[in-house]
């Protein structure tokens, strides 16, 4: 006697919840390592990001600092240098080709701007030099941000003669510091040090 054919089994309702719940398992899991790659990818554009803006800050300070122009300015209090400095930035004067055909020699003033909102830029600020008796009318000055949000700063002024680091250069007399050191500090944390020496001290 012939047996009947056996009819194909289909899945259990059991089966298909496990098969689904296995499914939504794995796409969970692709999404999860795709969110972590972009994640990744986030961070690694933001060190990236910061890594040119460190170049960028940091190169344009320096090569100001090195073409310094060892000039004497003439006002009320007598005869002293283009020079002088505190904590919180510096005054110089270098040239500064970036203002077009006219940018000869510029007094710089570099220096934090505080915004309403409690925020910090370092602000780059250059009247055109026109002689040592000019009057820096700083009201007039182009201005333009070199860093936004800063959130450490501090300038400090390698004496010659002690070799010691001072927070301040008065510039009232015609010495120059030998090295000028710059610490800033965005969101991230602090930058490395930027060491310049100054041309006018050797």
């Amino acid at each position: 006697m012939r047996r009947a054919p056996a009819r194909p089994r289909g899945f259990t309702l059991l089966e298909l919840l496990i098969a689904l719940a296995v499914t939504a398992l794995v796409v969970a899991l692709l999404f999860s390592g795709y969110a972590m790659i972009g994640r990744a990818e986030d961070r690694n554009q933001q060190q990236i990001d910061r890594g040119e803006n460190m170049l960028l800050v940091s190169g344009w300070l320096q090569r100001k600092l090195e073409s310094l122009r060892p000039l004497a300015q003439v006002d009320e209090s007598g005869v002293h240098t283009f020079f002088s400095g505190n904590a919180a930035g510096a005054l110089w004067l270098a040239p500064l080709p970036e203002l077009g055909a006219g940018g000869g020699l510029s007094v710089l003033r570099v220096g934090p701007e505080r915004h309403a909102d409690g925020s910090v830029d370092l602000v780059v600020q250059a009247l055109p030099y026109n002689g040592a008796r000019m009057t820096l009318d700083w009201a007039a000055a182009v201005s333009a941000p070199l860093m936004t949000d800063v959130r450490s700063l501090q300038w400090s002024y390698q004496d010659g003669a002690s070799g010691q680091w001072r927070p301040e250069w008065p510039g009232t007399g015609d010495q120059y510091p030998v090295r000028v050191r710059i610490q800033l500090g965005d969101a991230q944390g602090d930058w490395p040090a930027l060491v310049v020496a100054l041309p006018g001290a050797r």
